[in-house]
Formats: structure tokens, C-alpha cells, sequence
């Protein structure tokens, strides 16, 4: 399995699948909360969404930092790419608690984390349908 992204300094891409996720997050809060202020969980989910992406779309770019080798080891990265996405699932739970509303469902918790983990290898797919002023 190789690396899915460079060593470059990913933002355009994080910018467009992390705003694609938050778009994604929310519907699902809008179908989860629906009629208890949903929006402003909504809106506070997307920057969020956009920031894990971002961290998770650069982490061989962090890496290359560090001359080590276990920073070119896949398994190394995919473990920091799910701990990211773990994090990220913990941080949309937790929002939903706090709000002490009904919350997420775990289901789309869940998946809004797998996005966040498949971001980087589902961006060269993405790439080729975008105008090369967004690559």
C-alpha cells in the first residue's frame, strides 16, 4: 500500500473535503437534532471537521520533518490518521453532549471519523473530476 498524498503541504485539498464532511456532519445533525437548534451545533461542526481533515491530509508532509525511520512506515501513519479520526469522533460526541440535546447517532459519528481517516486516499480520486485551479 503507498502513501496516497506527498510529502506537500496539503491546504486547498483539506479546505475542500474538510468542508465536504462538515457538509456531510451537517445533515447528520440536522437528522439526529432536528427542531432543537441544530444549526448552531451544525455550523460549529464544520471548521471543526475542516481542521481534523487538515491534520489528517498532512501528516506524511509532518513527518518528513523528521529524519526517523519509522516516519516513512505506513502502519505508523495509518495509526496516526485513526487516532485523528478517533479524536475527531470524541470531539463531535462531546460537542453533542455538552448542547444537552438529544446528540449524534454513533452511526454517523462513526462515519464522519472513517471520512476523516479516508480523506488523503480518496483525494486523487476527487482531484480528477476538480479544474487544475483547485488541485
Amino acid at each position: 500500500m503507498a502513501e496516497p498524498v506527498s510529502a506537500a503541504l496539503m491546504i486547498i485539498p483539506s479546505l475542500i473535503i474538510g468542508g465536504a464532511i462538515g457538509i456531510i456532519e451537517l445533515i447528520f445533525v440536522h437528522a439526529d437534532e432536528a427542531g432543537m437548534g441544530w444549526i448552531m451545533h451544525g455550523l460549529h461542526a464544520i471548521p471543526a471537521t475542516i481542521f481534523f481533515t487538515f491534520i489528517s491530509m498532512n501528516i506524511s508532509w509532518t513527518l518528513s520533518f523528521f529524519n526517523l525511520p519509522f516516519t516513512k512506515n505506513i502502519m505508523v501513519i495509518l495509526g496516526i490518521r485513526a487516532v485523528v479520526a478517533i479524536i475527531a469522533m470524541l470531539k463531535i460526541s462531546a460537542a453533542a453532549a455538552i448542547a444537552g440535546r438529544v446528540g449524534e447517532k454513533f452511526v454517523h459519528t462513526f462515519i464522519i471519523g472513517v471520512l476523516i481517516f479516508v480523506a488523503p486516499y480518496a483525494w486523487p480520486f476527487i482531484a480528477t473530476f476538480l479544474p487544475k485551479s483547485l488541485k
